[in-house]
């Protein structure tokens, strides 16, 4: 069981919560562990990025992973982390699943894929200027994203090993329920913001925001929907070619692709991974080791 505080140089309470979980293996050697945490408000300095403290709900976490008997040459597992904050409309889920296959002792397969969903009513937006001071805007995220991790770890010989991982991954947000910060600090979680309704409208790939409803636009900002791909990859063969000496190949190489319509398709984001073009890196790095 675990208590935490924390405070900043004016006594003010900036982080308070706790959490309880434990662990154990079960007689069929599986491993099961979870727990459950509650975190109260917290006053953030970072959220509005160099902006005034702002006050955020409190949350609730729980958290759980169950893994089969390790000696096996087959392990898989399950778990999970969940939040669900005090506003009743935010919310964090990921589940993920792992795989180990040893077919032998010199090799190991390992296959973790996972998703998450990502639910935030208050995600920040950006910082922009007006006549009438810098206005810090928020809105709800519906965030989507999708990604498998794969190890490979192959001992040809006890000084020849081939290592390898790999990450592909597709996130996807969209934005809704703009609002303006307006008093950070009050109680009220209602009261910190201004959730726009007919102030804001959409030109194309900019929302104008007009305040006062004078007509008038009072300040603009891009749309903030984004698709956002990436998959890195690396390849390490290692030669110790003398105790001590070692030579190391290294092929490295990574994609990264952006967009901004912000719909989740896994099919297509995928396919639109690998039509990135790629960055690739080639190193060779050689130790020599001296007896003196």
């Amino acid at each position: 069981m675990n208590q935490s505080w924390g405070w900043n140089f004016g006594g003010e309470t900036v982080f308070a919560g706790g959490n309880v979980n434990g662990g154990g293996q079960l007689k069929n050697y599986w491993y099961v562990s979870g727990g459950i945490g509650w975190e109260g408000k917290n006053l953030s300095t970072s959220a509005l990025r160099g902006g005034p403290a702002m006050k955020f709900p409190s949350r609730l976490n729980q958290w759980y992973d169950i893994s089969t008997d390790g000696r096996k040459p087959v392990q898989f597992g399950i778990g999970g982390f969940n939040t669900w904050l005090g506003d009743g409309d935010s919310r964090f889920n990921e589940f993920y699943f792992s795989l180990l296959f040893r077919p032998y002792n010199a090799m190991s397969i390992s296959m973790n894929p996972f998703i998450n969903f990502n639910k935030d009513n208050l995600q920040y937006v950006g910082t922009i200027g007006s006549a009438n001071g810098e206005r810090y805007l928020f809105g709800r995220i519906d965030q989507k994203t999708l990604g498998i991790t794969f190890r490979i770890n192959y001992s040809v010989t006890p000084d020849l090993s081939i290592q390898y991982y790999g990450q592909p991954f597709v996130s996807a947000g969209e934005y809704t329920e703009f609002k303006r910060v307006t008093s950070p600090r009050a109680d009220r979680y209602a009261d910190r913001f201004q959730t726009f309704t007919n102030e804001i409208t959409q030109d194309r790939g900019t929302f104008l925001v007009d305040e006062d409803l004078d007509g008038a636009t009072d300040y603009s900002f891009g749309k903030p929907d984004f698709n956002f791909r990436q998959f890195r990859s690396n390849l390490v063969v290692r030669w110790e070619y003398n105790p001590g000496s070692t030579v190391f190949l290294v092929w490295s190489q990574s994609r990264t692709g952006f967009q901004d319509n912000g719909e989740f398709s896994f099919r297509s984001d995928l396919r639109g991974l690998f039509d990135v073009y790629p960055d690739n890196v080639f190193l060779i790095k050689l130790s020599r080791w001296f007896s003196l």
